[in-house]
């Protein structure tokens, strides 16, 4: 029987339906949320997981030569993706020049990944000097470790990983200075 009384009560039903759908999946996000806050080896982000092995990768440098990640193994590596038409980018790099100059005699290396594929070498050349960068700044130009390796969801992110290779905190967003050295000071220790 389809009569106007059964539609509306169909209707009623889906909207319930639809409704405590949408409240269960509010209260899962914010379940994880609270527990990612409390456990921070819960975080993930794109392909990235606290706790696990950060993805090893191979580029050049603004000066020509080439860097792997592989090489720092044994120190503390904050890796910062950045862009030279990005505003927040330019809010946080001095904090984070600032922390090399402090902590590389901690063997702190940064290195400063660039997402060439939508920048300019004289861009990035020029945010380098603004900066006094003496970091290396790392050329991503196909994106292959911005969009398939690490999977980045905004900039400025910076991956912070341990001694041993293990990614010990993701943040994506600009950083204040207090954030860049509680963070390098987890992973220096």
């Amino acid at each position: 029987m389809n009569s106007p009384v059964s539609r509306v009560r169909l209707q009623k039903g889906t909207l319930y339906f639809l409704l405590a759908l949408i409240v269960l999946t509010i209260g899962m996000i914010v379940t994880l949320s609270v527990l990612r806050q409390r456990d921070p080896r819960l975080s993930a982000v794109g392909s990235l997981v606290v706790g696990k092995p950060a993805p090893g990768f191979t580029l050049p440098t603004l000066d020509g030569a080439e860097v792997s990640l592989s090489q720092f193994r044994g120190q503390p590596v904050l890796i910062n993706f950045w862009a030279s038409w990005c505003v927040p980018c330019r809010e946080e790099m001095p904090e984070l020049v600032r922390a090399y100059e402090a902590y590389k005699a901690e063997g702190l290396v940064i290195l400063g990944l660039n997402l060439t594929f939508t920048d300019s070498l004289p861009e990035v050349q020029r945010f380098a000097n603004e900066f006094n960068m003496t970091f290396p700044i790392l050329l991503d130009e196909g994106g292959a470790v911005v969009e398939r390796l690490y999977r980045i969801p905004g900039l400025p992110m910076s991956v912070f990983i341990n001694r041993d290779g293990t990614i010990e905190r993701i943040h994506v967003g600009i950083m204040s200075g207090e954030q860049v050295d509680q963070y390098v000071e987890e992973i220096t220790k």
